[in-house]
């Protein structure tokens, strides 16, 4: 996993609210399905992580340089466990307010490029099948490729009483909508430290 340096600072939400964010490592790009049938592959920690068929013997068409998708909350959390037993860290997935924060890359505008939306700096979610992360080639000020677009990605809950989804990325909690079994195309995760 190349994981990136996320600084301290602060986050506005649309109410004027800030929130301090420590420093904190994130994965430069989400996870692959190579990554994932890599530590699928490990022991299990509670559960067991289904092994990807990829290639032409995928009903999904999925490759190994893609974004992984159509994985469940619980299943990122167990996939986090495993790569923190096998090197040592302490990986896990992002909180809520983490993802917001170097989602902006340091901006304070609504898109890490600016406030309006620009397609040629996403790979948009929602086509055939992700593409492999960093495809773009663009990536916002703290070095963190398809933040926006691509897959929308598995956050942890940041608190109580928040949305529980949103645009790009979503969080699954004991009392979500979504629950923690909940997949789709096009949902992936990547992973912090």
């Amino acid at each position: 996993m190349e994981m990136v340096q996320i600084p301290g600072g602060s986050l506005t939400d649309e109410r004027g609210r800030q929130t301090l964010v420590s420093p904190f490592l994130l994965g430069r790009n989400e996870v692959t399905n190579q990554q994932w049938n890599a530590v699928a592959r490990l022991p299990k920690r509670k559960r067991a992580l289904p092994v990807r068929v990829m290639g032409k013997e995928s009903p999904f068409g999925w490759e190994p340089e893609q974004a992984v998708e159509m994985v469940a909350f619980d299943d990122c959390l167990e996939f986090c466990a495993r790569l923190a037993r096998l090197t040592g860290r302490g990986y896990r997935l992002p909180t809520e307010t983490e993802w917001r924060y170097a989602c902006l890359g340091g901006k304070r505008s609504r898109f890490w490029w600016g406030d309006q939306w620009n397609s040629t700096l996403v790979a948009m979610p929602g086509e055939k099948a992700p593409k492999p992360p960093g495809s773009t080639g663009f990536a916002n000020a703290y070095g963190v490729y398809d933040i926006v677009g691509n897959v929308d990605e598995w956050v942890a809950p940041s608190g109580k009483g928040r949305d529980r989804f949103h645009l790009f990325y979503a969080t699954a909690d004991e009392s979500d909508w979504l629950s923690e079994k909940f997949v789709r195309n096009g949902l992936g995760f990547r992973v912090a430290v």
